[in-house]
């Protein structure tokens, strides 16, 4: 069957609704102006199929596209493909390309490029795992590509689409045989990458030959425009800093404003401050290589800590307690786990410890200063876990930093994260996979119920499947979620049909000074 979604109303008509609403008062679109946004932390990376972390993908969505991606009800929709079909056993995908679509070095996208990236994706990605039922990608011609798989696999669009470590399509020269974090950085989108100064800004500008998809604009998908010629990211880690430059005009946009500051923001004229609920929920990892391998000793932190007191000190009142790996708002949210979630016995904690035969080995704790509730929670996690009796050693760097010791399995105990939404739960598949996970998790019934969601195409079969993965999340102690948690963004008033949805997206915002 053809899949040609979302080509609802043809682009003429968009513009003619533009041009109606111009008329009748609406405020017409302008081109130019440097657009600066104050972020949390510096990217790690640009290549965007190598990592998960959000400030790689939150600049990388105004450069790279993908085949295809989520509206704003996590709906499949096209982007680089204009419409698909799928073989009655559902095993073959096959994807129409739109024509004339541009990369940013002047080719045209063609088949041989969707090709390429798929490839690569398979060699370089964390979430790899995700297409593990892909057995061969075909290049039909030119604009046309197949994708066989060795079964029905229910998540197979949602991990092509997927922002997070995503599979953007990108020139063949630039990614065959690059090595992770060596692609050349260029895309199909609305901005092109120009400049890169670690600790500094990313700098993207305007490209003029963008080709925009015949859609009406939802989430990710349909129609984009760039109407600023350039925009910075700017790492600002310090929230008092950011709330400073933002009342100063010395940033036009910055993410992540204290909560405690916002009554203040919006008493200013010349501000909009709105929330993003929910945005993400922060979580400790536990790396299995070490002591945390002992069951017994995961359950005693499962046991003793006090979320509601790690929550109240590092959320700044936008945080709520839910024990879901899926937020409330999403069709995947479960209670499954519950009665482990937030327990606050610091008896039972204690016994598990003895249980476990800890002698007072030192735990590291590995967090960091850019995304200021980390921090704040990891204070709060080391004087409770001195509480149950662990000898603990907190370790402080910025994130690039404290992802640079991930990395080495002998220099952590527990690391802080968070999880940002994940449209598909098959998302998450690689942190608990043996091949894919960086914590050195190991657990055969974990994984049967991953493949089960994986290989199932009912929802009700899928939603099972991923029900008991969060069982064993919660029995197993695979980490330990904290607490939803929301943020507030701000912006200078000229700054213009912004619109807070997951992550920050520029694409289609305009200046008006």
């Amino acid at each position: 069957m053809r899949r040609r979604l979302g080509r609802l109303i043809p682009l003429c008509v968009v513009v003619l609704l533009m041009v109606t609403l111009a008329a009748l008062g609406a405020e017409k679109p302008k081109y130019g102006g440097v657009l600066r946004v104050a972020t949390t932390t510096s990217v790690p990376t640009l290549d965007p199929m190598v990592v998960t972390h959000i400030a790689t993908r939150e600049v990388g969505m105004h450069i790279f596209e993908s085949l295809i991606t989520f509206d704003e009800n996590f709906g499949v929709v096209p982007m680089l493909a204009e419409s698909w079909d799928i073989s009655p056993d559902g095993r073959v995908y096959t994807f129409y390309l739109r024509r004339g679509v541009p990369f940013h070095n002047g080719k045209e996208m063609k088949a041989e490029d969707v090709w390429a990236s798929v490839v690569r994706f398979l060699e370089v990605s964390p979430r790899k795992g995700e297409l593990a039922n892909l057995e061969e990608v075909k290049i039909v011609d030119d604009y046309t590509v197949a994708f066989r798989l060795s079964q029905p696999t229910g998540p197979f669009l949602a991990a092509l689409a997927n922002p997070i470590a995503q599979l953007a399509i990108m020139p063949r020269e630039a990614v065959e045989g690059k090595a992770a974090r060596q692609a050349e950085i260029i895309g199909t989108g609305p901005y092109k990458f120009v400049e890169w100064i670690p600790d500094r800004h990313v700098k993207v500008v305007r490209f003029p030959e963008y080709e925009p998809i015949d859609m009406p604009t939802s989430g990710f998908g349909g129609y984009k425009a760039a109407y600023i010629d350039e925009i910075l990211f700017i790492p600002v880690p310090e929230p008092g800093a950011r709330v400073a430059g933002l009342e100063a005009s010395d940033y036009d946009f910055a993410d992540f404003l204290p909560a405690i500051n916002v009554p203040d923001l919006m008493d200013q004229p010349g501000l909009i401050l709105d929330s993003l609920m929910p945005y993400t929920w922060p979580v400790i990892y536990f790396n299995f290589a070490r002591s945390f391998g002992s069951h017994k000793l995961r359950q005693a932190v499962q046991a003793g800590l006090d979320l509601d007191e790690i929550m109240i000190a590092s959320s700044d009142g936008a945080g709520r307690l839910d024990p879901g790996m899926y937020f409330k708002e999403q069709v995947w949210n479960s209670q499954v786990g519950i009665d482990l979630y937030n327990q606050k016995d610091l008896d039972k904690a204690k016994a598990l410890m003895k249980e476990a035969n800890y002698a007072g080995e030192e735990i590291i704790v590995v967090t960091n200063t850019d995304y200021e509730y980390m921090y704040k929670a990891a204070i709060v996690l080391e004087q409770q876990l001195k509480k149950i009796g662990f000898n603990v050693k907190l370790v402080v760097l910025d994130w690039p930093g404290s992802l640079d010791v991930r990395k080495d399995l002998d220099k952590w105990d527990i690391f802080f994260s968070s999880h940002s939404t994940r449209f598909d739960p098959s998302a998450n598949d690689f942190y608990f996979k043996p091949e894919t996970t960086f914590f050195a998790y190991d657990n055969p019934e974990m994984v049967k119920h991953l493949k089960q969601g994986m290989d199932s195409t009912a929802f009700e079969d899928r939603y099972r499947a991923y029900e008991e993965a969060q069982r064993i999340f919660y029995e197993d102690v695979a980490m330990i979620k904290l607490y939803d948690l929301g943020i507030w963004q701000g912006w200078q008033k000229y700054v213009k049909d912004y619109r807070p949805w997951v992550m920050l997206n520029f694409n289609s915002v305009w200046l008006d000074k």
